[in-house]
Parts: C-alpha cells; sequence; structure tokens
C-alpha cells in the first residue's frame, strides 16, 4: 500500500504503522473472501493451477477495493462517477495499461509448413 505525507512524499508502510495495520485488516479480509473457494477446492480434492489462484486472489483484491471505493462515494455523497474519475484519468489509465500489454505470436495461428527466413504462405495459393 502506497502512503504519501501533507508534503507528497511517499510513506511506505514499513515506517508507517498506521499503514501496515490497514495492511494487516486487508489481507484477513482477502484471507476471509477467499477461504470459502479455497475449502472447496480442498473438499473436492482438486489442484487449481497457480496462475488461476493468482488470478483469483487478484479478483477478490479487486471486489474488496471496489467495495470500499463505492462504500467511501455513497459515505461522501457522490451522484456522479466523474466527481471521483476525470476523463484525463481515463486516458491515464488507458495508457499505463496499454503500456503493460504484450501480444506473443499465437503458435496456432502460425503458417503451416513455413520454412524458416520464407513469407508467410497465402492460403488461396494452396
Amino acid at each position: 500500500m502506497k502512503l504519501v505525507d501533507p508534503n507528497g512524499n511517499e510513506v511506505t508502510s514499513k515506517e508507517n504503522k498506521e499503514a501496515g495495520q490497514l495492511e494487516k485488516q486487508l489481507n484477513k479480509k482477502i484471507e476471509t473472501l477467499l477461504e470459502p473457494i479455497m475449502n472447496k477446492i480442498k473438499l473436492a480434492g482438486g489442484q487449481v493451477p497457480q496462475q488461476q489462484l493468482m488470478q483469483l486472489s487478484s479478483a477478490a483484491h479487486q471486489m474488496l477495493f471496489n467495495r470500499m471505493v463505492y462504500n467511501l462515494a455513497i459515505k461522501a455523497g457522490v451522484e456522479d462517477i466523474s466527481e471521483l474519475v476525470s476523463e484525463d484519468d481515463v486516458e491515464e489509465l488507458q495508457t499505463s495499461l496499454s503500456n503493460q500489454l504484450q501480444i506473443v505470436d499465437n503458435p496456432e495461428n502460425a503458417p503451416q509448413n513455413q520454412q524458416p527466413g520464407q513469407p508467410p504462405k497465402n492460403p488461396s495459393d494452396q
């Protein structure tokens, strides 16, 4: 969790006991949120790939933060989302998200029987 002091300087949770406590509370909520899913997996005797567990954890974090923001917005009397997120914010986040994307070639879409160094065959030529 990143916090800033009144001067805008970042304060890490290691330097801020309140932030450390908030992190502990959030982690406890995430564990509670994921507990029924983890129990279901154990009872089924199955295994879930590590990647899927990471996705579940990420989704739980996102759901919790969304609910926290929603509850805070309601308490603050926010009536329109544009009071919290501007079009500039969305554009900035689009850029950030786009920069995180890595596209890799899909082997299923690769041309069949292509020799290295040769241009792809046109399917209409076959």
